[in-house]
């Protein structure tokens, strides 16, 4: 009651001394640019002394009202560049003019970066924290999803896209693979809260399938609305965020409100997406056989006297206009932003995003269906892929007293996607044009058959409130606090809907109709409260103390339904004769406490030791709680003391963390299960339950320790940056599912800690200025890491884990590929042809490669011309060091056997036996070497003149013209070395019927108020 009297009675004064301070405040007004004076937008710039202050726009502009009048100090801070400070005489008439010109700093050691325990400058920091400028990325290239961000941003992330159907996730890998059973992704977390970045999936059914690739929550978030991404890579920084960072944590802070009038900028974005993959073609071989016979006519089927070749006959479905799915895609996205505020200081943004694939029933395939069903094909069927997605997002900063202040952050994300039959599928779009028949004498279904795999559909709807509120609490100058709530609460939906008597036509029941219905919540909860003290123990010497505890809430609740055989015109769950449903909710919680102490030397030296510990409930009963110690130093050998070479920082890190077993992993449960008896010679139906877990009252968290080390320096006169790391990780106890024996009673497996496996690599980033000059500047920075990944151990007695052409195998790196490989073969006969008798396949399965890229390297680079107002970069990404399964030429050569090798008998014997191969279960023959280089970026900024803005009442235009993945250089024989149709799950890569990665041209208008 107290804090509403003073609040009003606050509210109350200003409104009587309104006229008043008006007449005692002034404006200053001006313009902030680098020393090649290109316009610096997204700088801060503030009175000192005074709530006042404001950002600079895209060219550089800033005003800021209500100044007190007199001399004051305005201060203008920008990353990368040195602070300015500037004094000015303010008067109550005019406007005072203050221009700033920011010398660029290479590397800033004093940078505020976010830490568990609060800010924290870098120096004081003994590990390595990557960060990504999502505000200025964004400005000068737009992206269109949060994967994008951060793809080629920072050394030793890999981000792996899995096709390039519109709405699919990627996968998000820091410092390799550290589970051979538990999800690689990383903690997440926005504004303080966690959030999710799982995949929705959409196999839990059996229905509500595609085929392959995902969706991931990851991109729920809008690139528009975030300040800054900080990366922890690993165990060694990510100590202190408990259980579930072993992964690595992304930190995500959205954009705040600044003091000042409101500042409005809106965006409007058009593009266009195209499929640059060459698709190959099919072939049919047409010969006569003894009785004269026209049909299919092999070269291996010649060479043993069964035929006689006539005529090859070949085409590429995805050439022909009339049959073609493939299309061009289009993309729209329109956004407003405001910020602005006093003692409320708020951040505003609203967007609306469209979407459509590039793929599209073939002109002839609606003509036939049209006409066969006697109605017109729904919009859906002809472009069965496309997002519908709005961002809301309203942020709020409120000084409550003067040492106590309220940031409210929410977040509302509404998104509908479409997704079409691809991937791994008998329903794949792309497969039914690679898969056909080149047969000119064969009838004419090519057209029915691509139609009606448009038919199965599958939309994901998502309704997601990401909420969080912070209590920053500074009671003297040496003693801070902070509380966080919030939450992460996401409503979502999978659907897909067959009518009956279309689309797949030997699917059974699916043919006769088919609909699923799989609606989740998915909650997390989040809270946390820590405080620091920091005092200087004398001139020399610094003590920080921080402590907190932080609880975690994780609840997924599903109910899942599908039904099958329906009447015609049917389409809801109760038509369906045939129906099922299913329930589920999963649970989790973790509670942990921290205490870390850091000592300081001179500013120089900072040495600091912590320990985590916490309980979680998928712990089994007799584990008591899970301890995580850390320690660290970093020592600033000198500090601008050379020209050649004018900082230097050496660093380490020791730290530990973990990752959280299933949450019903140790639990003993039973399920029930249908059960039919005889009851008087009649069959009865009865309740029963078996099994379902016999749980593990031992069962640990997975333990993962790392040793990183590395420095950091400036050299040349400031001009170049290095950063280098290098780390070694070890997951101890890790989880296996072994097999019990029959024994005990059960023929079941559990989930135990046996196992280990091992990371270590290095990570380099250069951050280089090439010219500096008052017409020309040109930034590079290059990145790169390497990883070695290894399975060390299952557990004794834990045999090798094997699937179709993957395993887990001690000694080599988790999901390896593995398969029976191509040995050898000759032409014995010397007839030019391969036939199955000269192929030798290995009689096991042989390790081919790691399916992850072991070893990356970026580059990018900014050129800035003609004052600031035009500026062109672009960013290049090379991945290495891995493989992928080419399933997509093992289908076509060795089960339909429609590809050139089986049926041009020009083709070469080593063409002839990779073809052949995989009918021998010599899959290893089409594992190939991945490596690839992509243009991943490039960019043209234009900034219009004054005039031209001030014609629309603006204070800045700006134009941009963006490509995406505009061309690829590659070894691998098929269209795109990234597909993966596993999706953004854990698991080895497969290459089969999916899109590649889009080539996307977009063109945007930024306009500020």
């Amino acid at each position: 009651m107290k804090l509403l009297l003073r609040l009003t009675a606050a509210l109350a004064a200003t409104a009587l001394t309104a006229t008043t301070a008006e007449a005692q405040t002034g404006t200053v007004s001006g313009r902030v640019s680098g020393t090649d004076t290109r316009p610096l937008s997204g700088a801060q710039i503030v009175v000192e002394g005074t709530r006042a202050g404001t950002l600079s726009d895209v060219a550089g502009r800033f005003s800021i009202t209500d100044v007190p009048l007199g001399s004051q100090r305005v201060t203008v801070e920008m990353i990368g560049f040195a602070t300015q400070t500037l004094t000015v005489d303010v008067q109550a008439v005019g406007v005072t003019t203050a221009d700033f010109m920011l010398a660029p700093v290479v590397l800033r050691l004093d940078e505020i970066v976010v830490t568990a325990t609060g800010s924290q400058a870098r120096r004081e920091l003994g590990n390595s924290i990557a960060r990504v400028d999502a505000s200025s990325t964004t400005a000068v290239a737009p992206v269109t999803s949060f994967q994008e961000l951060l793809q080629g941003r920072a050394a030793g992330i890999n981000v792996l896209p899995s096709s390039g159907t519109v709405g699919m996730g990627s996968r998000i890998r820091i410092r390799g693979i550290s589970s051979a059973t538990l999800s690689a992704n990383p903690m997440i977390y926005v504004d303080g809260i966690r959030v999710s970045g799982e995949s929705p999936g959409l196999d839990v059914s059996g229905t509500a399938y595609v085929g392959g690739g995902e969706p991931s929550f990851f991109n729920d978030l809008n690139p528009e609305e975030i300040e800054s991404i900080e990366i922890v890579k690993g165990p060694s920084a990510a100590t202190l965020y408990g259980t579930q960072a072993a992964n690595g944590v992304i930190l995500i802070t959205t954009k705040r409100g600044t003091e000042g009038p409101a500042r409005w900028s809106l965006y409007l974005e058009q593009g266009v997406s195209q499929d640059p993959s060459n698709y190959p073609g099919i072939y049919f071989s047409q010969g006569t056989d003894g009785s004269g016979a026209v049909g299919g006519c092999l070269p291996l089927q010649q060479a043993a006297g069964a035929c006689t070749i006539d005529e090859l006959h070949s085409r590429n479905v995805f050439e022909e206009p009339g049959l073609s799915p493939i299309a061009t895609g289009h993309r729209q996205q329109y956004g407003i932003q405001v910020r602005g505020g006093g003692g409320v200081r708020y951040f505003v943004s609203a967007e609306l995003e469209k979407e459509t694939g590039t793929l599209r029933m073939p002109s002839l395939s609606q003509d036939y269906l049209s006409s066969a069903r006697g109605s017109a094909i729904p919009d859906e069927q002809i472009n069965p892929n496309d997002l519908s997605k709005v961002n809301l997002r309203a942020n709020l900063t409120a000084d409550l007293t003067d040492r106590l202040e309220l940031n409210v952050s929410t977040g509302l994300i509404r998104s509908r996607l479409r997704l079409p039959q691809t991937g791994n599928n008998v329903e794949s779009i792309l497969g039914a044009g690679l898969l056909a028949s080149a047969d000119p004498n064969s009838p004419a279904e090519l057209a029915s058959d691509l139609g009606e795999t448009f038919a199965h559909l599958v939309w994901v709807d998502t309704d997601r409130f990401i909420n969080s509120s912070r209590l920053n609490w500074s009671p003297t100058t040496y003693l801070t606090a902070h509380a966080t709530v919030g939450m992460d609460y996401t409503a979502f939906s999978n659907e897909d809907f067959n009518a009956p008597g279309q689309g797949c036509v030997i699917c059974g029941q699916y043919s006769q109709g088919l609909r699923g219905l799989e609606a989740y919540t998915n909650s997390k909860y989040s809270m946390d409260a820590g405080g620091s003290a920091l005092f200087d123990l004398t001139d020399r010497i610094t003590s920080r103390t921080a402590v907190g505890v932080q609880l975690n809430t994780d609840r997924l609740e599903g109910t899942i339904n599908t039904a099958f055989v329906f009447p015609p015109g049917g389409s809801t769950i109760d038509a369906g004769s045939n129906r099922s449903s299913a329930e589920l909710t999963v649970e989790s919680r973790t509670l942990g406490t921290y205490l870390e102490q850091q000592f300081g030397l001179d500013d120089r030296l900072y040495v600091t030791g912590a320990v985590r510990v916490d309980q979680n409930s998928a712990f089994g009963e007799g584990f008591e709680a899970a301890w995580y110690p850390k320690a660290s130093a970093s020592f600033v050998v000198f500090d601008r003391n050379h020209r050649w070479l004018s900082t230097l920082r050496v660093r380490g890190a020791y730290g530990q963390s973990g990752l959280q077993p299933d949450p019903n992993a140790a639990l003993r449960f039973l399920l029930p299960v249908p059960s039919t008896v005889m009851m008087g010679g009649q069959a009865v139906d009865v309740p029963s339950v078996t099994i379902g877990g016999v749980g593990n009252i031992g069962l640990r968290p997975e333990r993962s320790a790392e040793l990183e080390l590395g420095f950091d320096a400036v050299a040349l006169n400031d001009r170049i940056d290095v950063d280098f790391t290098f780390y070694r990780k070890r997951t101890t106890d890790a989880l296996v599912e072994r097999v019990l024996p029959g024994s005990l009673g059960v023929t079941q497996t559990r989930f135990e800690n046996l196992g280990e496996v091992a990371n270590q690599g290095f990570e380099l980033m250069i951050d280089a200025t090439i010219v500096e000059t008052d017409d020309l500047s040109w930034r590079v920075g290059l990145s790169g890491s390497k990883n070695s990944n290894e399975l060390v151990s299952l557990g004794e007695g834990v045999p090798p884990i094997r699937g179709a052409v993957s395993a887990q195998v001690p000694g080599f790196p988790l999901d390896g590929s593995w398969a029976q490989d191509l040995e050898s073969w000759a032409d014995a006969n010397g007839d030019g042809v391969i036939d199955f008798s000269e192929v030798v396949v290995s009689d096991t399965a042989l390790y081919l490669g790691s399916t992850v890229p072991t070893t990356s390297a970026q580059m990018t680079t900014s050129v800035t011309l003609a004052g600031g107002r035009v500026q062109v970069g672009g960013l290049l990404d090379y991945q290495g060091g891995f493989v992928s399964l080419n399933m997509n030429h093992a289908f076509q050569c060795a089960f339909v056997q429609n590809c050139r090798a089986i049926n041009d008998p020009t083709a070469s014997l080593e063409e002839q036996a990779i073809a052949i191969a995989p009918a021998l279960g010599g899959f290893g023959a089409v594992v190939e070497g991945s490596a690839f280089l992509k243009m991943r970026e490039a960019y043209v900024r234009l900034s219009l003149p004054d005039a031209w803005a001030s014609g629309l009442r603006a204070r800045s235009i700006s134009l941009v013209l963006t490509g995406r993945n505009l061309f690829t250089i590659t070894e691998f024989s098929g269209w795109d070395p990234e597909i993966n149709t596993n999706g953004s799950s854990s698991g080895p890569t497969l290459n089969l019927f999916d899109a590649g990665q889009l080539r996307t041209f977009l063109f945007r208008v930024n306009l500020e108020y």
